[in-house]
């Protein structure tokens, strides 16, 4: 079917306005509606009361908030059978069992170096070599002084000798000499003896010759017996006193050689103090150059080293430290400060479970080997160390690690528990002082 639209003619009114950019005619824009125009005052008010209505949506969606954030709301959790522990967690720092200063004890200059930073060493091993040209000349002179010194004590040990041997033959000359006054005295006793009996014999000689019984021949005779026994008796008391001259002398001879044997005595002594000073020195010279060759005291690893070749060093006032030797990385220790509210409860032999920043994933177990006793006070704050020994086949652990250890006080098994927060709980609002608190279920 087709329909046909009727052509009507247009009017003047209808044409399009050539002069208007959207062609459109005076009369179609008459008969187009017309927007509502509001005045400025009216959209003021409108805007104002959007904004208001805004602001109160706004209230109420926060007091809906708030009103919902405040109620309780309740978590709740089984009653079970678990594994409770009582811990003391900690912050300590990871050093060495055993760590050792190596020094020199003699000065000089370091000639080499065997070892250096995480070398591995043992017992009696060479860490460094000083120069030994002065420790060498140094022995070599007192080495010297030692044999003159012994040569002064055996020189004066054979005075001494001598000295004796002179005071056993001035003892044995003293004993003759007493021996020959004793001998004069009885000489002189003898010779008194027979003068008296020569005088006697004159006298009665006198007597008998008035009376004309003796001839003057037997009175001449006994009369010169008498002037021969008075002579003996004047040779006796000289002999005599030679005898005791003699004997006196002897024993001024012994005391002046007591006398020289008791210097040379002095003398032996005091080459024998020399020489025995002098064998010191040797010694300690010999000992000077050994310690040239820096050794190791113990096995472990080198942590570090404080000098290069070259470099000189003095053990004058203070040791200077050259290497620091850790024992072993496998037996390591926590240095762990505890406070004074805990330490009552730690006791040795408790586990411990350590871990460090190095390794977040992996737990170290150790066990506290000693609490001590000696106390800490920083800020008024007291704290208590304890070592904890922990031990690792692979050395993972290194010396000034920060470590968290978690010490375990006490542990029971299979215990009826419910959560800690189920006891800690308390309703928002609820007074400082106190309130109800919640339980779980």
């Amino acid at each position: 079917m087709i329909t046909h639209t009727p052509a009507y003619p247009q009017s003047e009114q209808s044409k399009p306005d050539p002069e208007r950019p959207d062609g459109v005619s005076p009369v179609e824009e008459d008969a187009r509606p017309r927007r509502r125009q509001f005045s400025p005052t009216m959209r003021r008010w409108l805007y104002a009361a959007a904004a208001v209505i805004i602001l109160i949506a706004i209230w109420l969606v926060v007091r809906a908030l708030t009103s919902g954030a405040g109620a309780p709301r309740y978590i709740t959790k089984t009653v079970a059978y678990a594994d409770i522990s009582s811990t003391i967690e900690e912050t300590g720092t990871v050093n060495p069992v055993n760590e050792v200063q190596v020094g020199t004890q003699v000065s000089g200059t370091i000639n080499s170096l065997e070892v250096d930073y995480n070398s591995i060493v043992h017992k009696g091993q060479v860490l460094a070599t000083l120069d030994p040209t002065s420790l060498q000349a140094t022995a070599l002179q007192v080495r010297g002084a030692q044999a003159a010194a012994q040569s002064n004590a055996s020189a004066a040990s054979s005075t001494a000798s001598q000295s004796a041997a002179a005071i056993a033959a001035a003892d044995a000359n003293a004993k003759v000499s007493s021996a020959n006054a004793l001998s004069a005295k009885a000489n002189l006793a003898k010779a008194q003896a027979a003068l008296a009996l020569s005088q006697t014999t004159v006298a009665r000689d006198r007597n008998l010759l008035a009376q004309g019984y003796i001839a003057q021949s037997q009175m001449d005779t006994d009369r010169a017996a008498y002037n021969a026994n008075a002579a003996d008796v004047s040779a006796a008391q000289a002999a005599l006193v030679a005898a005791r001259a003699q004997a006196s002398a002897s024993a001024i001879q012994v005391g002046a050689a007591s006398d020289q044997h008791a210097a040379s005595l002095y003398q032996a002594s005091a080459a024998a103090s020399q020489a025995q000073a002098a064998q010191g020195q040797v010694q300690q010279a010999e000992y000077n150059l050994q310690r040239a060759v820096i050794t190791s005291p113990i096995d472990g690893i080198v942590v570090s080293r404080a000098v290069s070749v070259g470099q000189t060093v003095a053990a004058s006032l203070q040791t200077p430290t050259l290497f620091v030797i850790a024992s072993s990385l496998r037996d390591m220790q926590v240095d762990v400060s505890v406070s004074e509210a805990d330490v009552g409860q730690l006791k040795t032999g408790a586990q411990a479970q350590i871990s460090v920043p190095a390794f977040p994933n992996v737990v170290f177990q150790g066990t506290v080997q000693q609490v001590r006793i000696n106390p800490t006070t920083v800020s008024n704050v007291v704290t208590y160390d304890a070592i904890v020994a922990v031990h690792d086949d692979s050395s993972r652990l290194k010396p000034g690690m920060t470590a968290d250890v978690v010490i375990a006080l006490a542990t029971h098994t299979h215990v009826l528990s419910i959560p800690a927060a189920a006891l800690l709980f308390k309703p928002a609002g609820a007074a400082s002082g106190g309130g109800s608190r919640g339980g779980a279920n």
